[in-house]
């Protein structure tokens, strides 16, 4: 069985080869066939993890030099600043 998660929370339910999914309460959708998984995917769903940040992804990424923010991108997230390194700053 995989765990998967829509890309919206407006998502109630999806259709896949006929059969409808219905999230748990939690927003996740169990699915156990690989190809409606395989499907779920196409239609921009992600699995679910319970543990998205491990050791090795605090070295990756940006820290915004103006308010001290960790990003994945470049522009920081929080208050909009372009940091000028197009290293990703070791962190650890």
């Amino acid at each position: 069985m995989t765990r998967f998660v829509a890309p919206d929370k407006g998502v109630r339910e999806t259709v896949i080869g006929g059969k409808t999914y219905n999230p748990d309460r939690g927003g996740i959708y169990n699915v156990e066939s690989k190809s409606d998984g395989q499907a779920m995917k196409r239609e921009g769903f992600f699995e679910a993890s319970l543990n998205p940040y491990t050791e090795g992804d605090h070295r990756r990424g940006f820290t915004c030099v103006e308010c001290g923010f960790d990003g994945w991108f470049r522009k920081c997230g929080r208050c909009g600043h372009e940091n000028e390194s197009r290293t990703p700053t070791d962190r650890g």
